[in-house]
C-alpha cells in the first residue's frame, strides 16, 4: 500500500489504497489521506495555498460523500479534480503561483468537488442516495486554501480529506457544479448592507444549449467573512418564485445545505442571491482577504450546463430597508459551460 494513505472501512464499502482491486475495478471505496501539515507564525496569513493528492485511479469514480477535517486556522479551502498531468506539483502543499493554478480552470479542465464553510474544522458533505459526483480516471484532488493565525503562537495544522464512492451501477444522478459570486462588494462604513444578485438561468440555458432551463438543486454552500450578517438562496420567477434553497445566518458554522427531494427549478428563470452584512468600522470594506469581504455560492445541480455567474462592476444602490440596510444590486454576468460527465482524465497508462 502506498505511503501516505489510510485503510478504512464504511457500510457498503470496500477500504482501499492506490493499489487496491477497488480501484482497478470500480468498485466502492473509502479513500483518505493527510495531505499536508503547514506551519504558521503567530499572526500570519497564507493566501492561495495549493493541496494536491494524486489519486492513482485507472477507473472513475462516483463520489457520494467528501470528508474534510483539519487542526484549525483555515479559513476556507476550495477543492477541485483534475487530469493528474495538470498542475504537476509534487503532491503535500505548494503555492498556487508555483503552477499558475487557476480554480475556473480547474473546474472547466476538471471539476468542483467540495468546498469548505468559513472556519470549520470538520466538515462533510454528503449527497442523497444515488446521488454523486464523477472523478475521472487518472484525476488529482486539488485544494486552494487561505490560512490565518489569529493567535499570538506558532502553530501547525493538518489537512485531512476522505472520499466516500459508490458504483458505476448505484449512480442515477450525475452531478454538474456551478458558482455564483457577487465581487463588487462596498460595506459603508457603521451600516448595515447588502448585494442581491438575480441570474437569469433559463435565458443562457436556452442560448447555449438550444433548449429550456432543467435545473434541480441538490447541495448549496454560501461563503462570507467575519462581517456577514445572512446569506439567502432562492428560487427566481415561475411558480416557485421567493422559495428559498437556504436562508443562513451566524459564522464559523457548517452552511452546506442537501436537498432529498431536490429543488427543481422547473419554470423558474434562475436564481437570486443575497448576501447581507454588518459593518462596524470606521472604513468602508469591499472584496477580499484578510479583514475583507466575501460574497459567494457553491451548488450542485442536475443539470447540463455548468454556470459561473458574478456581479463583477455596476452595483448600484437600489433602496434602504426598513432596519436601514443599504440595499445593492448589480448585473448578473453568466458563463454556461456545456458539461461533459465522461471527460478523460489524465494519461492512461
Amino acid at each position: 500500500m502506498r505511503a501516505g494513505w489510510m485503510v478504512l472501512m464504511n457500510s457498503g464499502a470496500i477500504a482501499c489504497g492506490s493499489d487496491a482491486p477497488c480501484l482497478q475495478t470500480g468498485d466502492a471505496c473509502t479513500l483518505e489521506r493527510e495531505i499536508s501539515t503547514v506551519s504558521l507564525r503567530p499572526g500570519e496569513e497564507i493566501d492561495q495555498l495549493c493541496q494536491s493528492w494524486t489519486l492513482d485511479n485507472p477507473t472513475e469514480l462516483w463520489v457520494s460523500n467528501v470528508r474534510m477535517q483539519n487542526g484549525g486556522m483555515y479559513h476556507h479551502s476550495n477543492w477541485f479534480y483534475v487530469p493528474d498531468d495538470k498542475y504537476p506539483q509534487p503532491d503535500g502543499a505548494w503555492p498556487c503561483s508555483d503552477g499558475n493554478f487557476s480554480e475556473l480552470d480547474a473546474a472547466i479542465v476538471g471539476g468542483y468537488l467540495f468546498a469548505q464553510s468559513t472556519q470549520v474544522a470538520d466538515e462533510s458533505q454528503t449527497f442523497a442516495d444515488g446521488v454523486a459526483v464523477r472523478i475521472p480516471p487518472w484525476s488529482r484532488v486539488i485544494g486552494a486554501s487561505h490560512l490565518l493565525n489569529t493567535s499570538d503562537e506558532p502553530v501547525s495544522t493538518s489537512m485531512t480529506m476522505r472520499i466516500d464512492t459508490i458504483t458505476r451501477e448505484d449512480v442515477r444522478v450525475r452531478l454538474t457544479p456551478g458558482r455564483l459570486q457577487y465581487v463588487d462588494l462596498r460595506l459603508e462604513p457603521r451600516a448595515r448592507s447588502a448585494f442581491t444578485m438575480d441570474c437569469d438561468l433559463a435565458d443562457n440555458h436556452q442560448r447555449v444549449m438550444g433548449t429550456p432551463l432543467t435545473y434541480k438543486v441538490h447541495y448549496a454552500l454560501p461563503h462570507f467573512h467575519g462581517l456577514g450578517r445572512n446569506a439567502r438562496l432562492e428560487v427566481l420567477g415561475g411558480p416557485s418564485a421567493g422559495l428559498d434553497i437556504y436562508d443562513v445566518m451566524g459564522h464559523g458554522m457548517s452552511w452546506g445545505r442537501g436537498f432529498d427531494p431536490p429543488i427543481d427549478l422547473a419554470g423558474a428563470t434562475g436564481l437570486r442571491f443575497t448576501c447581507a452584512y454588518d459593518n462596524p468600522r470606521d472604513v468602508a470594506v469591499g472584496w477580499g482577504i484578510g479583514d475583507q469581504e466575501m460574497c459567494v455560492t457553491a451548488i450542485f445541480a442536475e443539470t447540463d450546463l455548468a454556470i459561473e455567474a458574478t456581479v463583477t462592476r455596476n452595483s448600484a444602490v437600489t433602496g434602504t430597508g426598513t432596519d436601514g440596510t443599504i440595499e445593492h444590486a448589480g448585473p448578473c454576468t453568466i458563463l454556461g459551460v456545456p458539461w461533459n460527465h465522461d471527460k478523460p482524465g489524465g494519461p492512461p497508462r
